[in-house]
């Protein structure tokens, strides 16, 4: 496979280093670390580029803080100019892998997205009687940087650029695993690092390029045309349950290979007759989209304590309405017009009662 060098120049270069500024502020320019940036732009530019440039760029830390929706996730929120180096790098590189990706791989990436995998997903069931719904345990936590790098050279000849990579891997792990090699003493081992945090875009990133491998050994190998895959949530589409079970049987193998394992509570063949749920949708084999349940719940909490914060004079009545209007247009992708009327008008009732 040919390697693509010569990108380094292309990552600290003053014009890509502006754009990834600019992306990185995008929506955040109002927000202090962000606008405290945006004020010194230039020299805080030019300081990253002469620090990348002579290989004495450090990571920063990193603050921690917590998010409940949908489930507990410790996020990793990075410092903004360490955030503008992890722009800086996608740029360059997301081009040079994008054309490796398959095209029913849908997170993070451009013209991708939920709306596009329940689609697919969608098309799949109409044309097949079963589904093998399989999700990653754990999955950004039990990311293998050496794994990963691996990965990641086999593309990338550049060894600066695969030296700031490192660098970026390096500044968070999870967890540090000890290695011992069959027949090796009490200390001959080595440590590995697992884990990228969320919340870099580096993370989101490199995530798709760990599972591609993945990706093409259930569409060359196993010759499944029925599969969509959104980050570590992927389903495959089939006629044949035995055939459905081999499939899943070899695709632990696949993921052994990854230092991955299977969530046992996601794993499941289901019939598409009786719904398959994927990327926040539920969709059936006749053509049907249903909003999953525990997003109905999630938003109808969400919404009830948005509603008392606007009546307590605790939130802007403009911001309620617009995230009111942003649920609307996820959810009109499904035929949620009751849905919808039940939820918002249930609400107004007991604001007007209120």
């Amino acid at each position: 496979m040919h390697r693509v060098k010569n990108l380094f120049e292309q990552v600290c270069s003053m014009s890509n280093l502006r754009q990834a500024a600019k992306e990185a502020l995008r929506g955040k320019r109002s927000r202090l670390p962000g606008a405290i940036f945006f004020a010194r732009q230039e020299q805080e530019l030019a300081a990253l580029h002469g620090e990348l440039s002579a290989g004495a760029y450090q990571h920063g830390p990193y603050h921690h803080f917590w998010v409940h929706d949908p489930k507990d996730r410790l996020v990793a929120a990075a410092g903004f100019r360490d955030r503008v180096v992890h722009h800086a790098i996608v740029r360059v590189i997301e081009p040079v892998f994008e054309h490796r990706f398959i095209e029913d791989s849908f997170a993070c990436r451009k013209g991708k997205g939920t709306h596009a995998a329940m689609r697919r997903a969608l098309h799949f069931a109409r044309g097949h009687r079963y589904a093998l719904k399989c999700d990653v345990s754990k999955y950004f936590p039990n990311i293998d940087h050496e794994v990963l790098m691996g990965l990641v050279g086999r593309v990338i000849g550049d060894g600066r650029v695969l030296g700031l990579l490192e660098r970026v891997l390096a500044s968070h792990a999870d967890a540090q695993v000890q290695e011992w090699p069959a027949g090796g003493g009490l200390f001959d081992y080595r440590t590995r690092r697992k884990g990228l945090p969320i919340g870099n875009l580096t993370s989101q990133f490199l995530a798709n390029v760990y599972l591609n491998p993945l990706d093409h050994f259930v569409k060359h190998d196993l010759r499944v045309k029925g599969y969509v895959r959104y980050m570590d949530d992927f389903i495959l589409f089939g006629d044949n349950r035995a055939t459905m079970k081999d499939y899943g049987a070899r695709i632990k193998g696949k993921l052994a290979q990854l230092c991955l394992t299977m969530h046992p509570d996601k794993y499941s063949i289901v019939p598409t007759a009786g719904g398959v749920d994927f990327a926040g949708f539920v969709v059936f084999c006749n053509g049907r989209i249903r909003v999953r349940s525990a997003t109905v719940r999630r938003f109808d909490r969400r919404y009830r304590q948005m509603l008392w914060e606007a009546n307590h004079k605790r939130r802007d009545p403009a911001d309620l309405t617009m995230r009111v209007r942003a649920w609307g247009a996820h959810v009109e992708h499904a035929q949620s017009y009751r849905l919808r009327a039940d939820v918002l008008g249930r609400r107004r009732r007991q604001r007007s009662c209120g």
